[in-house]
């Protein structure tokens, strides 16, 4: 059986623990994937690449990614190139490392054509990448694959850019690494030959679900933009910003792109800082960053009062910060009865703690604040001038209104944020966490639970997203597009 790659080649990349493993990945792969890699360097059992090519009949590529690339095969270099060698006589497309020397026999593998010749530098750039490149190319491989570690967002979008001088339909430039994502996105629309997605569970740090690669960055149109968009966080694969953002600009017809931007210490990597083409124009920003971001640019009147930005704007080619957070607050708040006259408890100390108060004192409410570290929620309450409560109380208040600002009850197995002793009362239950996957969270079950009525995540981000894509310079957005954008997106 043989089986060849379509440039370019889009590759739902995969770790079976052994064949019937396979079987279930296979079935969560979509359809429009025609090739799929199995990273045979990972599995719990050894499994025969004539077995893998029975059971599917897309291009199957066979990879053992070796310890000094980043890889688990710890075998020898006579057991590398026997594997090597029995899956690409089984007909399978073969990605062999350029430092094993097997692609200097002209003999061995000779149909190059199943052949991906590859190199990965775990660690960072080399200084000759370039010349690296061409003595791959040398081998006649059908593809030249060059993967570089990338330290922080900075080496990711750089060696994402690299990309752009090889959109010959023979190379594939791409990061490696916790930063790699939108450099990996880059290099897929700048006619990387190969684009690789997660299928259940990375294969590799950084890497995207293929699913997102198509209904998220687009991929398989791949073209240039003329401004860059993203949002900042420690871990912004978890929000719903970037599916949201790039079908607005879609449906628009705009040439933008909105990507992950995955940052360790903000203060240190300063995204809003790094000069790329085309530049950014604007940033969301979410946890942990909103309190850095408040200090970049000419901050609005909200920041001024939040000491949190969740939204850069380039103005003229300077800086400005907004919160958008305080309308998501407040919008959603001003759908139910008045806050004059009653009570509402912030549980949380950090940015949408923030905005929860800043829109609940504007609807009248009398504000009180908590947090799981009290001496957190003191000083949060000192610089608002409102009470504060220590954690362990929670349970025994009373309120109108309960606002859980705080990351608590959107994990499977996490607890209500809110205890059930203060849901018994049936206040407003507003959670400013959500779930990707449209499900309700432990604190909405609960509070739903108990036919208190609430106001979840997605409702709050839907109407922050239509002040910020605002700001972004689209119009025409109004809250009932984003919602059923997001519906969509989160549908079962």
């Amino acid at each position: 059986m043989d089986r060849t790659l379509l440039i370019p080649e889009y590759i739902a990349s995969i770790a079976p623990k052994d064949l019937a493993d396979a079987r279930r990945l296979l079935a969560r792969v979509p359809e429009w994937v025609k090739a799929i890699e199995y990273r045979l360097d990972l599995v719990d059992e050894p499994i025969p690449p004539r077995a893998i090519l029975a059971i599917d009949p897309r291009t199957v590529i066979v990879t053992y990614r070796t310890l000094r690339e980043g890889g688990r095969f710890a075998g020898s270099a006579q057991e590398y190139r026997r594997l090597v060698g029995e899956a690409y006589d089984a007909g399978a497309v073969v990605d062999v490392e350029h430092a094993s020397g097997l692609l200097g026999e002209a003999s061995f593998l000779p149909d190059r054509q199943r052949v991906i010749v590859s190199q990965h530098s775990p660690f960072a750039l080399p200084e000759d990448w370039q010349e690296r490149i061409a003595a791959m190319k040398a081998t006649g491989a059908r593809v030249v694959k060059f993967v570089a570690g990338a330290a922080d967002l900075a080496g990711s979008l750089r060696i994402g850019q690299l990309q752009r001088g090889y959109g010959d339909g023979e190379t594939a430039i791409f990061p490696m690494g916790p930063a790699s994502a939108p450099g990996r996105v880059l290099s897929a629309h700048h006619f990387a030959a190969l684009v690789y997605g997660s299928v259940e569970q990375e294969t590799a740090a950084g890497q995207i679900p293929i699913r997102d690669l198509l209904e998220v960055y687009d991929v398989v149109r791949p073209r240039g933009f003329e401004a860059l968009f993203g949002i900042i966080g420690e871990a912004p694969s978890r929000s719903l910003s970037p599916l949201l953002h790039n079908a607005l600009f879609r449906a628009r017809n705009l040439p933008y792109l909105y990507l992950p931007l995955p940052v360790s210490d903000f203060d240190r990597e300063q995204p809003h800082a790094i000069e790329i083409e085309p530049a950014f124009r604007g940033f969301s920003v979410t946890q942990p960053w909103k309190l850095h971001a408040a200090r970049v640019g000419r901050p609005s009147e909200d920041v001024i009062l939040t000491g949190a930005a969740n939204t850069l704007i380039r103005d003229r080619g300077r800086w400005r910060a907004e919160n958008t957070d305080v309308d998501g607050v407040f919008d959603t708040l001003a759908d139910h009865e008045t806050g004059e006259g009653r009570s509402a408890i912030v549980l949380g100390a950090g940015g949408a703690a923030r905005a929860a108060i800043v829109a609940a004192r504007r609807l009248g409410y009398e504000v009180s604040v908590t947090a799981r570290r009290d001496a957190e929620a003191d000083r949060l309450a000192e610089s608002f001038h409102v009470d504060s409560l220590a954690w362990r109380d929670l349970a025994q208040t009373e309120a109108d209104l309960y606002v859980n600002a705080t990351p608590v009850g959107w994990r499977d197995d996490d607890p209500p944020a809110i205890p059930s002793s203060v849901l018994a009362a049936r206040p407003l239950v507003f959670d400013c966490a959500y779930r990707r996957d449209g499900r309700d969270t432990a604190t909405i079950r609960a509070a739903k639970a108990e036919r208190c009525p609430t106001v979840d995540g997605l409702q709050m981000f839907a109407a922050q997203a239509v002040r910020q894509a605002q700001l972004f310079g689209l119009s025409g957005v109004t809250s009932s597009e984003v919602m059923a954008i997001l519906r969509r997106a989160t549908a079962p």
